[in-house]
């Protein structure tokens, strides 16, 4: 068991540290271009299914969604 210590402890005193220049960490460079495309097709999925919830007078979500309905839906979302 003291060997292994000893390996571990000689392994993490040879790794270098690296301090982070800027706070918070970049997710990703093009973040806001995601968000706001993400909103728009969060926005489409519920108008679809408010469209589809009057036609059937009860609410919808997207697994309760007949074939034809889920192909509508993947249509309006690649428009988008």
């Amino acid at each position: 068991m003291q060997d292994m210590r000893y390996l571990l402890d000689r392994e993490i005193g040879t790794l270098e540290r690296t301090d982070a220049d800027e706070f918070p960490l970049t997710v990703a460079p093009d973040w806001d271009g995601l968000v706001s495309k993400a909103n728009w097709m969060v926005e489409v999925i519920d108008r679809h299914l408010d469209f589809e919830s009057k036609l059937q007078g009860r609410d919808l979500r997207p697994i309760t969604l007949c074939p034809e309905q889920r192909v509508s839906l993947a249509t309006d979302l690649t428009a988008v």
